[in-house]
């Protein structure tokens, strides 16, 4: 499996990118043009896998810093952030898994670099499978932070 795409809103310097990936991508651009930061993205969802439990607080607090050093400045109407990312078997395939994950700032006072989860999806062959939302009447406040 590859990412086949990156869909990136209100991440670091950028309010909305798209990028297609393949075996091997190059990223080339002048200097503060976020070739870095959409490197970031990628370790980001690294990140959120890789702590048991769930990596949410993890990958935004401790390893960045908190949402107000992820979120775009130019992102005032909209304090969602939001990471998307497609998977497939090999360049120019079918998308096979889709995952998008969006949070936003939810600390403050002892836990003000605490990130709370907005929305969640997980697609597996343009089916979706899994849905979370902030909204959700039934979902537990807790596990949105995970």
């Amino acid at each position: 499996m590859i990412i086949s795409r990156l869909i990136l809103k209100n991440w670091k310097n950028f309010q909305h990118v798209e990028v297609d990936l393949n075996y091997r991508t190059f990223i080339v651009g002048a200097n503060a043009s976020g070739k870095s930061n959409l490197l970031d993205a990628i370790l980001f969802i690294r990140d959120l896998v890789k702590q048991p439990g769930g990596g949410l607080q993890y990958a935004v607090g401790s390893v960045r810093g908190g949402v107000s050093k992820i979120r775009c400045l130019a992102a005032r109407k909209d304090p969602e952030v939001s990471i998307e990312v497609h998977l497939s078997e090999s360049p120019g395939e079918d998308v096979e898994w889709k995952y998008r994950v969006g949070f936003k700032h939810a600390g403050g006072g002892i836990v003000k670099h605490q990130a709370k989860i907005t929305s969640e999806e997980v697609w597996h062959k343009n089916k979706l499978i899994l849905q979370r939302k902030a909204s959700d009447k039934g979902e537990d406040p807790e596990k949105l932070l995970y």
